[in-house]
């Protein structure tokens, strides 16, 4: 009574699978006599069909989206029959075995995605898991002798559970996260000034942009803020500027933040730095341009609200990395205080929404 059986191996290059009903995955349960077409006119007992390969998925856990290449197979219900005379509990067993063998070599294939060092060694990484999958299933055909002794298939059974609990499937692997970190953001807003800069300007409307840098808990913040706004009292000196003159505001600023607060909702940081602020007269010449410039310091606090975590499993195409990336929107209040003259000074405080996606580079443990 020796049975034979067909092992197919498909890549799966698409960005999805479409779930079928003659599919059977192997986290559904243990397989019944319903899972198989039946085939009285067959010599053989039974053929179990299975697919084996991998697709690039997009995962949601929660605000957590998890890209990876993600190992696959199942049980085509279709193609897999058993003839009706050798429907027992032995034969069930002896199949189960077989699709419990494709799920551990499944998950060694899941631990080989997951940490490979480049998108090139898929290929290959593939093939050898395949060759090994094959290779068991033939060795325990034969010690079994297709089904045939009950110790081997129990034997067996003993075995693939140990390897099962020895290669948990696991949704997200662990991994560590490196101290260093890197963000963009970018956002709008607006800003009021105080003192002679008040009376003289009017409120302005700023497009802010930036990147930092961090360490552990320490920021380095590099930011730029374009702002337009109007003169709304005349101010007469060497450098004079009219009631309803439109002009342009310049800052560029550069301070070190601390992160006081960070948890799965909200992160929270105060900074303090040195910024430069410029004034000048909007749509005009180079060599003909009003301006004003001055140095200053300039503190404040950016404060993240988090809304989504990605997850970058699969190492990109040049430098193998992998990343986890927090997007939040960030508020981020900040001030400084330009002083151009003694009757020309106050404070610039400003208040900006944007994006803000800060990454740090992982590594599987």
């Amino acid at each position: 009574m020796i049975k034979t059986f067909t092992i197919l191996f498909v890549l799966l290059f698409a960005t999805g699978l479409i779930a079928q009903e003659n599919h059977k995955d192997w986290r559904e349960g243990k397989l019944t006599w319903n899972d198989f077409a039946k085939r009285e006119n067959s010599q053989n007992v039974s053929e179990l069909i299975y697919f084996l390969g991998y697709n690039t998925v997009k995962q949601k856990y929660g605000d957590t989206t998890v890209f990876r290449i993600e190992a696959d197979c199942y049980m085509d219900k279709n193609l897999s029959w058993v003839n009706p005379a050798y429907m027992t509990e032995q034969i069930l067993r002896y199949n189960q075995v077989i699709f419990d063998i494709v799920e551990v070599y499944r998950r060694r294939l899941q631990f080989e995605l997951d940490r490979g060092k480049s998108i090139y060694e898929i290929g290959d990484k593939f093939n050898a898991i395949s060759v090994a999958c094959n290779n068991a299933i033939n060795e325990f055909s034969s010690d079994s002798n297709g089904g045939q002794d009950l110790n081997s298939i129990t034997f067996w059974e003993q075995k693939n559970s140990t390897k099962l609990q020895s290669l948990p499937d696991s949704a997200i692997p662990e991994f560590k996260t490196s101290r260093f970190g890197y963000a963009v953001h970018a956002g709008l807003g607006g800003g009021f000034f105080t003192g002679s800069l008040g009376e003289h300007f009017s409120p302005s409307f700023n497009f802010m942009y930036g990147f930092d840098l961090a360490y552990k808990r320490s920021i380095l913040h590099f930011n730029g803020t374009l702002a337009g706004d109007n003169v709304r009292k005349d101010y007469i000196s060497d450098k004079s500027w009219y009631d309803g003159q439109r002009t342009s505001i310049a800052m560029l600023d550069a301070s070190y933040g601390y992160v006081l607060i960070d948890n799965k909702k909200i992160k929270l940081s105060p900074f303090v730095g040195f910024g430069i602020t410029e004034f000048s007269e909007a749509h005009k010449d180079e060599e003909e341009r009003l301006s004003m410039v001055d140095n200053h310091m300039v503190f404040g606090v950016n404060t993240d609200f988090k809304i989504n975590t990605k997850i970058q499993l699969t190492p990109t195409p040049f430098w193998g990395a992998r990343e986890k990336v927090v997007t939040s929107i960030r508020a981020r209040l900040y001030v400084a205080r330009p002083n151009y003259y003694e009757d020309l000074q106050g404070y610039s405080v400003n208040l900006t929404i944007g994006l803000c996606g800060f990454g740090n580079i992982i590594k599987l443990k």
